[in-house]
């Protein structure tokens, strides 16, 4: 018996997809997570907030501005 899936997304270690019952999966290595639509936009959502932190954490916004070198024009 073969069953289809609709991959949504997928990577090398990871992909996601939507099963014939309407579920989607989270899978990663050998772990396969189902959830309903609700459930997977949760966690997608704290997928999102992670990535947005590490980026922070790894390119730290310099708040300091150049006020002698802003390229600044005068409105008439």
């Amino acid at each position: 018996m073969s069953y289809k899936v609709e991959f949504l997304s997928q990577a090398e270690v990871c992909a996601i997809y939507q099963c014939l019952d309407g579920h989607i999966h989270l899978k990663y290595r050998t772990l396969d997570i189902a959830m309903d639509s609700c459930d997977f936009q949760q966690v997608a959502e704290v997928f999102v907030e992670a990535l947005r932190v590490l980026q922070q954490i790894e390119e730290p916004v310099n708040e300091e501005i150049d006020l002698q070198n802003m390229d600044t024009r005068a409105k008439v």
